[in-house]
């Protein structure tokens, strides 16, 4: 018994340090500091890989919640991702979403209104540029979190525990 606890607490830190290295590589790669990411991951999806209905109709995929409307515009470039790699990869999910963000960067400016898109879309109703302005505001503010100290180290790097309902 001992020995089977120890190896799942191996694993789980294993798990944990694998998760945190793919925000570090695709931070490091799209060239966006990883905290946003994770900060993103946490607004998103609380770290939760899975696939939720939005009210709208759509659906959102993963630990970054790629919106399905978004994956379909992906899949015209990578025709064969799937919904479930966003949502049993969670790697791949990241660097997806780290994609998207670089998009917006290079198209509307390396600055909190892209990262607004990210959650509101580009659309401009009144309704979107109220959400993409307050989704921004909150990434902002808990990433301010983050690197003050003040947010506790599950919220940053995601709790692996399961969730109780």
């Amino acid at each position: 018994m001992k020995i089977k606890n120890l190896m799942c607490l191996f694993f789980l830190i294993i798990s944990k340090i694998s998760l945190t290295d793919c925000f570090y590589r695709a931070g490091s790669y799209y060239k966006i500091n990883p905290d946003y990411l994770r900060e993103i991951a946490w607004q998103e999806s609380n770290f939760d890989p899975a696939k939720n209905k939005n009210k709208d109709g759509l659906f959102d995929l993963g630990v970054i919640q790629i919106n399905s409307q978004t994956f379909n515009v992906i899949k015209n470039e990578y025709p064969t991702l799937t919904e479930t790699d966003l949502i049993n990869h969670p790697c791949l999910n990241i660097h997806i979403s780290a994609m998207i963000l670089s998009r917006n960067f290079v198209s509307y400016g390396k600055n909190w209104l892209a990262v607004g898109m990210y959650n509101a879309g580009m659309k401009n109703t009144n309704t979107l540029i109220k959400n993409r302005y307050h989704y921004a505001r909150k990434i902002y503010q808990n990433y301010q979190k983050i690197k003050s100290g003040k947010m506790n180290e599950n919220k940053i790097y995601g709790s692996l525990e399961e969730k109780k309902s």
